[in-house]
């Protein structure tokens, strides 16, 4: 696959987190109770959810930024796969301890289980250097402002 297709695609991916986690962010943000099929009684939890809203929408900032430029902004993609991974793990050893609805877990796998993949795939192809910076453009580390004085 060209340079130009994987950074196109990568952008493309990264775009879409961006849309869907800011999407998702603001609907828990405004309707947090969404996340537990409108099944809590607790004020404690409702405004943790709204926390957690928030904290999903700032991600989306993160891939947005992230998707202007995949190479170099690999950390924002390599720390939302390290959730997308660790989200579906806590969530399964809630489930399994009976502390959690096994149906929450429907939550993990459009939020995080889906983005896996496409995350590993843009970060595998930034440590191959099959993903240029700025699209093929690379940095001049020359100092050109010595002929100002």
């Amino acid at each position: 696959m060209k340079p130009e297709t994987i950074r196109m695609l990568s952008r493309l991916i990264l775009t879409l987190a961006a849309v869907y986690n800011i999407f998702w962010g603001i609907l828990i943000l405004i309707q947090p109770t969404v996340i537990l099929f409108d099944d809590t009684n607790s004020i404690f939890v409702t405004i943790v959810l709204q926390c957690v809203g928030m904290l999903v929408g700032v991600y989306g900032i993160a891939y947005y930024f992230a998707s202007l430029d995949p190479a170099r902004y690999w950390p924002l993609v390599l720390v939302g796969l390290i959730g997308k991974i660790l989200g579906p793990i806590g969530a399964l050893n809630y489930i399994f301890s009976g502390q959690l609805d096994p149906d929450f877990f429907w939550v993990n796998v459009f939020n995080d289980i889906i983005w896996i993949y496409p995350f590993s795939w843009i970060l595998y192809h930034v440590y191959k250097k099959n993903l240029p910076y700025n699209g093929g453009e690379e940095e001049d580390d020359d100092d050109d402002d010595d002929d100002i004085m």
